[in-house]
C-alpha cells in the first residue's frame, strides 16, 4: 500500500467510509443489528445524499460457522438510519475471510439464508430434547428468521406459552427448528409437547412427539 493508498485508508476510517475491495471480496454473510450508534460527522460528496457515520455492534452469521459479535463503523444515509433503528434489522455483510473481525455491510445485497453449524453441547436443543424436563406450551406466534439448522430445516422465532410443567405459565420467545413433518401444528393455539433445560428461557418444542392433548 503506497502513501496515497494510506491516506484514503485514514480518511475512510476517520469518516467511516466503506472498503471497497472487502465489498467487492469479501464473503457474503447475514447480519442482525444488535445496537447502533450515531456520530456527528457527515459526508455529502457531489450534491449526493448526506451520509452520517454510525457504529454497528452486529451478529455475525456466516454460512456453516458458528455465529460472532463484530464492530462496523460505516457512512450511512441519514434517510435510512430510521428504517435501521427498528428492532430485529438484518443486513447482509461482507467478510474478510482472511480476517473475520473485518466486516462491511451490504446495503445492495439481500441478506442471505445460511445454515448454521450442528451443536449436540450441554444446552444445544439436542441436549434439552434428551435431557431436559418434559413440559407442554401454547404457540401463539412464529416467523420464519432466514436461518436454518444444520439439516436443513429452518429456525422459526417462536413465541410461545409455557403452560405445563411449571410453578407458574410465562411467555417467552425462542428460536426453534421446524421441520416440514412439523408444519400441520405450526399454528396459533397449538398445544405441544416440549422440553425444558436449564433455564426459563431454554425451550424446545418436541415435533416428534406430535400435538399435545
Amino acid at each position: 500500500m503506497g502513501l496515497f493508498d494510506d491516506i484514503a485508508q485514514g480518511f475512510r476510517n476517520l469518516t467511516g467510509g466503506v472498503d471497497q475491495e472487502l465489498l467487492a471480496t469479501g464473503i457474503l454473510a447475514r447480519g442482525e443489528i444488535v445496537s447502533m450508534t450515531l456520530s456527528g460527522t457527515t459526508v455529502s460528496i457531489m450534491n449526493a445524499p448526506v451520509e452520517r457515520s454510525c457504529t454497528f455492534v452486529v451478529n455475525v452469521i456466516r454460512d456453516g460457522q458458528q455465529p460472532y459479535q463484530a464492530t462496523i463503523t460505516q457512512r450511512v444515509q441519514e434517510i435510512v438510519i430510521p428504517q435501521l433503528q427498528q428492532p430485529g434489522v438484518v443486513l447482509a455483510l461482507r467478510v474478510d475471510p482472511a480476517d473475520p473481525s473485518r466486516v462491511a455491510i451490504d446495503f445492495g445485497s439481500q441478506p442471505p439464508e445460511v445454515n448454521l453449524p450442528e451443536n449436540t453441547g450441554p444446552g444445544s436443543a439436542a441436549d434439552i430434547l434428551a435431557n431436559g424436563k418434559p413440559i407442554t406450551v401454547v404457540l401463539v406466534a412464529n416467523q420464519p428468521i432466514g436461518v436454518n439448522n444444520h439439516k436443513g430445516d429452518p429456525v422459526h422465532a417462536l413465541t410461545l406459552t409455557v403452560a405445563t410443567g411449571v410453578p407458574e405459565p410465562y411467555q417467552i420467545q425462542v428460536g426453534n427448528a421446524v421441520p416440514a413433518s412439523a408444519l400441520p401444528l405450526v399454528y396459533p393455539g397449538s398445544k405441544l409437547h416440549a422440553k425444558l433445560g436449564a433455564g426459563p428461557n431454554d425451550v424446545v418444542v418436541d415435533w416428534a412427539a406430535g400435538a399435545a392433548s
